[in-house]
């Protein structure tokens, strides 16, 4: 596979072989194509998407995995976790902030990003690739603190957890899930960035601020771009001291009565979870969560929000409360649960309990389905899920890569459906195989309700 970046593009062309020996054009883009530029910049300026993921990795084990113990000292596992993903992503200096995490420039250690999270009206922006996510909802952020507030983010993965991303976008325009499994030493971290300010939100004083072109669909073309301010930062492990998950979580928020010359720095830990508590009853305290006591009646601690996540377990504070960092990521599949999505619908009370648990906060092991026989929304056909391991990326990612693919966008105008979008395709034997002709599997594909998923997640 041959791959080549356009100048001032932002675009990256993959030449794939496919089955039939034919060469197609399979154009990936790193910013919403559809969506563009805003007024008054360049191309050149844009976000360029790091997607030349290895097929195997040179990088070692990260030392915090062998150095460090979370079950000794979550704080110090945690926080050398931190120092791993920032170590030359950012130059620890308030000037360095606009140009901060551009990982084609770490010099340290490869990290990449997430496929085809451009597409959809929650695509990727044009400054620095973010993508929407869930906004505040009222008294989440801070008592009496009104929701609404726009969320934002950023993902990335190390060298390790890339090799899986090359498994199964060998040919981004027909992904392969035969091998979503990702190795021990698999880092993903995730910087979050709201619209609320210190005016609300009075630790935020200070906090990282990227322009962010978050107004895409303005009436008044040039306010397109806004400002939004970094709140939380999130951070997954493929940790196999997890026990039955294999996964460990972590969430930061920016505070800024942490001393530090570097911005990017001034962060509390939240907590640390590596399992869902799924045999605790009711009223008993979770012990697979470790939740910061010194951030009561910062992040929580209020009647609007008594705990970070669901009874005591671990969230960040732009997270739904009731669900989990864990229970979130392991309904991670494609497609995703037609039952749940990725969270529960709804809250419910104390009589309700065991039935929450016993549905959604199970420990799902890597490569596990959380809901095995589902279906396409708008199809009626069951099949057999696979599980994306955790990865939300991914997940999003092919769905996002449907939708575009829905709307005849670049290149699907002229390439075949991909056959992970059709659900005939799940139930052919072998798996993914498809000899309908393209008529066919695109109305198949036009009768999914792709929109309803594109929806932020968290």
């Amino acid at each position: 596979m041959r791959t080549k970046i356009f100048a001032g593009a932002a675009v990256i062309v993959f030449i794939a072989t496919l089955a039939s020996n034919a060469q197609a054009q399979c154009v990936v883009t790193s910013y919403n194509p559809v969506l563009g530029i805003p007024p008054g910049y360049t191309a050149e300026q844009g976000f360029k998407g790091r997607f030349d993921y290895p097929a195997v990795t040179t990088e070692k084990t990260p030392d915090f995995l062998i150095k460090e113990d979370f079950t000794n000292d979550w704080r110090s596992y945690l926080n050398a976790a931190l120092n791993y993903a920032f170590e030359g992503n950012e130059d620890g200096t308030e000037a360095g902030v606009p140009t901060a995490f551009r990982v084609q420039a770490n010099h340290k250690r490869n990290w990449y990003h997430g496929l085809w999270m451009d597409r959809t009206d929650s695509g990727r922006e044009f400054l620095h690739g973010l993508t929407s996510e869930r906004a505040s909802r009222d008294n989440q952020l801070g008592d009496g603190v009104h929701g609404g507030a726009p969320t934002w983010a950023i993902g990335f993965y190390n060298e390790i957890g890339a090799t899986t991303f090359a498994k199964v976008f060998k040919d981004p325009c027909q992904p392969d899930l035969s091998e979503v499994l990702f190795p021990i030493g698999t880092v993903s971290f995730k910087l979050l960035f709201s619209g609320a300010s210190d005016a609300t939100i009075p630790y935020l004083k200070d906090s990282p601020m990227w322009l962010a072109d978050i107004d895409r669909k303005s009436a008044t073309p040039t306010s397109r771009v806004g400002r939004l301010h970094l709140l939380q930062v999130d951070i997954a492990i493929r940790d196999p001291r997890a026990g039955k998950t294999g996964w460990v979580f972590g969430t930061y928020v920016y505070s800024d009565d942490v001393k530090s010359t570097d911005p990017w720095r001034r962060l509390k830990p939240v907590g640390l979870m590596w399992g869902n508590d799924a045999d605790k009853k009711l009223g008993e305290p979770v012990v697979q969560s470790v939740i910061n006591t010194d951030l009561h009646k910062v992040t929580y601690g209020w009647p609007g929000r008594l705990e970070m996540g669901w009874k005591g377990r671990l969230n960040g504070p732009l997270d739904n409360l009731i669900s989990s960092c864990q229970s979130c990521h392991g309904s991670a599949q494609f497609p995703r649960s037609a039952t749940f999505n990725n969270y529960p619908s709804a809250a419910v009370d104390d009589s309700g309990y065991n039935q929450r648990l016993a549905d959604y906060f199970r420990d799902i092991a890597p490569g596990e389905v959380f809901d095995p026989v589902t279906h396409f929304l708008g199809d009626t056909t069951p099949v057999h899920a696979i599980s994306m391991d955790y990865s939300l990326q991914i997940q999003t990612g092919l769905e996002h890569l449907c939708a575009s693919a829905k709307k005849k966008e670049k290149p699907f105008d002229t390439l075949d459906i991909p056959k992970v979008c059709v659900p005939s395709s799940w139930t052919n034997a072998p798996l993914m195989t498809n000899s309908a002709d393209q008529a066919t599997q695109r109305k198949e594909l036009n009768e999914i309700d792709w929109d309803a998923l594109n929806a932020p997640v968290r």
